[in-house]
């Protein structure tokens, strides 16, 4: 029989997978912490010998950590140990051993939230935090990233996501539109993965010289237009082109999805560089 906690309604609104979404954020949050920490220089006279290290250790722990949470997290939204395994460097057969553990207690504390501490009279919660209190961890962590990530306008960065209905404003698609020379499209669509992806090595191996030959017109449909997606681990933009008039020198293209403050400035010079006037 699954015991009951006084969260269990708050906790019925969010998926099984937001959840563990939420924990992922929880302890991403915690190591950045951690490690932004070990940044500043000015105590190190007041650290005993090995106390660095000893932080450092702790922080590689967390890492550990977050990486466990992120695999129940994949496991939870369906991903195969294939899946898994291809980014941990790993076969199937050994991520699935090494996390199973992880994902059986995540499950388990949903069925035993709580356990009887080492004298057996208080109760210990086996749920993590994020999990136990989500509308709480939401809040926190919401207000954490926005104060961190001052130039990030979405009000809900954490939890916009995990728990979408009819009282929540998702992100606005933030459409950027400019014309560019058909000459200077390949270019400009390469750089522009890249600024998505933060390097080069972060983005879908795309032959953006070849995405540029355009084939539909901007006096058609908006459904019709050339659409490319560029996905990395930092955003998700969908870019729109389209052939301006008939002789095909300008290029219209409209860079959705961009909610990051910086990269929209970043995407607008990019425009003003290699785009037109015309």
């Amino acid at each position: 029989m699954t015991q009951s906690t006084p969260h269990d309604a708050e906790r019925s609104a969010f998926t099984r997978a937001a959840l563990a979404r939420l924990v992922m954020s929880s302890a991403s949050h915690g190591l950045a912490e951690a490690a932004t920490a070990l940044a500043v220089t000015r105590f190190d006279d007041q650290t005993g010998p090995g106390g660095r290290a000893s932080e450092a250790a702790s922080v590689l722990e967390a890492a550990g950590q977050l990486l466990a949470r992120a695999v129940i997290f994949e496991h939870e939204r369906g991903s195969s140990w294939e899946d898994i395994a291809r980014y941990l460097g790993t076969d199937p057969a050994s991520a699935r051993e090494r996390f199973t553990p992880a994902i059986d207690s995540w499950h388990r504390a949903f069925e035993e939230p709580y356990r009887a501490d080492e004298t057996g009279r208080k109760r210990v919660r086996r749920l993590p935090y994020a999990a136990y209190r989500p509308e709480a961890a939401c809040q926190w962590l919401d207000l954490s990233v926005r104060l961190r990530m001052s130039l990030l306008d979405d009000p809900h960065p954490v939890s916009g996501a995990l728990r979408p209905g009819p009282s929540d404003t998702a992100p606005p698609d933030y459409d950027l539109g400019c014309r560019v020379l058909r000459r200077n499209l390949g270019r400009f669509l390469r750089l522009l993965a890249g600024y998505a992806g933060g390097s080069s090595d972060d983005v879908d191996e795309t032959d953006w010289e070849a995405a540029a030959h355009v084939s539909s017109s901007a006096e058609d449909e908006v459904g019709t237009w050339d659409t490319h997606t560029i996905e990395s681990s930092l955003t998700t933009l969908r870019v729109r082109v389209a052939n301006v008039g008939h002789d095909g020198e300008l290029v219209e293209v409209i860079v959705s999805g961009a909610v990051d403050a910086a990269l929209r400035v970043r995407i607008d010079t990019l425009a003003e560089v290699l785009g037109s006037d015309v």
